[in-house]
């Protein structure tokens, strides 16, 4: 892997991270492997020097790791070495993280964000580095909660405004990289009764001012939430990161829609909300 090419991408990916300016290199130097973009985004992690408080998993392939024995270490995928991974992580960081009703600024983000309902994993154990692999019910007797939040996506490449927040698929390498496109983070109260819900066919819908903008596009059990984060904790465990108690772990959207400036965004959870809401505006 170009050692050159890591420094010059996570210098840049830095600098845009700093000062607001979006990152446009040349083409040869673009990730273009997993292994790239996750090299690329530790560096840019080293260079800006903030607290990690929560972490992102965007899973492309949720089949990859429920084919896989709890008390295994999740093993790498055809697809992570031949097209896509299947799954992806960034980090969310202290400055940018608050707790429900959430306020931003439009001039906070790159790109007109992408707001991305979604279910968090809160963890009550520490889950540190450690030479053996973590085993899937190690994991699960570490979450503590099943909390709301809101993922807002945001990129610090040079898109075309055709192709945001949707960039063709050959550039999910370049988000990858880029925290996996993490712009910042709300997090809300935990789900009632999570334990014994289908998660899966929670009702979530995005209303902004009252009116409704758009609902749930896709489901996701508790046991795909879990081995998601199995995977990730022992792939980011051979790279040297742990994860902590009170870290919040999201792991995917359940709906989205993009942010319009000034208007105060309401998720619900539940047909009627019963499950709780959370908010955030743009200013």
């Amino acid at each position: 892997m170009p050692e050159d090419k890591i420094e010059k991408v996570s210098n840049a990916l830095a600098a845009a991270w700093r000062n607001g300016d979006s990152v446009n290199v040349s083409e040869d130097l673009w990730p273009m492997s997993f292994e790239e973009s996750m090299a690329i985004q530790d560096a840019f992690d080293a260079k800006i020097n903030e607290e990690i408080v929560a972490w992102k998993i965007a899973v492309t392939d949720p089949s990859h790791f429920l084919v896989n024995r709890p008390d295994q270490q999740t093993r790498p995928s055809e697809s992570e070495t031949s097209s896509l991974p299947p799954g992806l992580w960034g980090r969310y960081y202290e400055s940018v993280t608050q707790k429900s009703p959430g306020h931003f600024r439009m001039s906070d983000f790159h790109k007109q964000p992408q707001l991305e309902a979604e279910f968090g994993i809160r963890l009550g154990k520490d889950l540190p580095i450690r030479d053996e692999p973590y085993g899937l019910n190690e994991i699960a007797d570490a979450v503590e909660a099943v909390v709301m939040t809101i993922d807002v996506a945001d990129s610090r490449w040079n898109w075309d405004v055709s192709d945001w927040p949707f960039p063709a698929l050959h550039d999910i390498y370049k988000g990858a990289a880029d925290l996996a496109s993490a712009g910042a983070l709300v997090i809300g109260d935990e789900i009632p009764g999570w334990r014994d819900l289908d998660l899966a066919e929670v009702p979530v819908a995005i209303y902004f001012e009252g009116d409704l903008k758009a609902s749930r596009v896709r489901g996701q059990t508790f046991s795909e939430m879990l081995a998601g984060l199995h995977w990730a904790v022992n792939l980011l465990r051979q790279r040297g990161f742990g994860f902590q108690k009170g870290h919040t772990i999201t792991t995917g959207a359940i709906a989205h829609t993009l942010a319009e400036p000034g208007a105060q965004v309401t998720i619900r959870y539940g047909d009627e909300g019963e499950f709780g809401e959370i908010q955030i505006t743009i200013a």
